[in-house]
C-alpha cells in the first residue's frame, strides 16, 4: 500500500514537471484555473473508483495525504446498503489545517447510481429549522449538499457532505468544517 502511494505520488510529480504546469501559468502568461479539468478530458467509463478518487491539479492549499483501504462492506454500513457496489475507494486530502476526504462508490450501472444517491439521502430526517439539502450545480451536473451538526466542544455546529452521480459512479465529499464552500471547492476540482 505504501509502495503504490509513493509510486503514484512520484508519477504525478513527474507529470506535473513534463507538463511545466508546476508555475501557475499558462503558456501563454495568464493565470491557469487551480481547479482540475479532468471530467471534460478523460472518458469517466474508463475510469476506477480509485481513479476518481485522486485529484490531479488541486486548489492552491489543498494537499493529497493518501488512500486508505475502503471495502464494499464499510460502504454498505456507512452509507447505503447496496447489493450493486462494485467498487469503493476513498482519498484523504488537507486543506487550511482542516481534514477532507472523498468517497467513490462504483455500482453496476447509472441508475444503480441515482438510485443510491436518493436512498442515502432518504435516510435523514429534516432539520426542525432550517434546510437539510440543498441543490447545486458544478462540473455540468446537480449535485445534493447535507447539511448535518456535530458536537464540537460541547456545541453543536454544522457540518456537510457533497454527494452525487456520475455515470456508474458516486461521489462523497465531506470534512470536519463549518465552511461548505471549501467542500465545494474540493467537490469541483474532482471535474466530475
Amino acid at each position: 500500500m505504501v509502495n503504490k502511494l509513493v509510486l503514484v505520488s512520484a508519477l504525478i510529480i513527474m507529470m506535473l514537471f513534463v507538463s511545466g504546469c508546476t508555475d501557475g501559468q499558462n503558456p501563454d502568461g495568464g493565470q491557469e484555473n487551480n481547479v482540475t479539468d479532468v471530467g471534460e478530458n478523460t472518458d469517466i467509463a474508463e475510469m476506477s473508483a480509485e481513479d476518481l478518487t485522486t485529484i490531479d491539479n488541486l486548489p492552491e492549499g489543498y494537499e493529497y495525504l493518501g488512500a486508505p483501504t475502503l471495502t464494499v462492506e464499510e460502504v454498505q454500513r456507512e452509507y447505503v446498503n447496496s447489493s450493486g457496489i462494485t467498487d469503493a475507494s476513498e482519498g484523504f486530502y488537507k486543506a487550511d489545517s482542516v481534514d477532507l476526504y472523498i468517497d467513490v462508490i462504483e455500482l453496476e450501472s447509472p441508475e444503480m447510481a441515482e438510485e443510491f444517491v436518493s436512498e442515502y439521502r432518504s435516510g435523514f430526517k429534516e432539520l426542525a429549522s432550517g434546510t437539510r439539502f440543498t441543490e447545486e450545480s458544478f462540473n455540468g451536473h446537480s449535485a445534493v449538499r447535507i447539511k448535518t451538526y456535530s458536537t464540537v466542544g460541547g456545541e453543536q455546529v454544522p457540518r456537510y457532505t457533497y454527494i452525487w452521480s456520475n455515470d456508474r459512479f458516486v461521489f462523497v465529499v465531506g470534512g470536519a468544517t463549518e465552511d461548505y464552500t471549501m467542500l465545494r471547492t474540493h467537490a469541483e476540482a474532482t471535474g466530475y
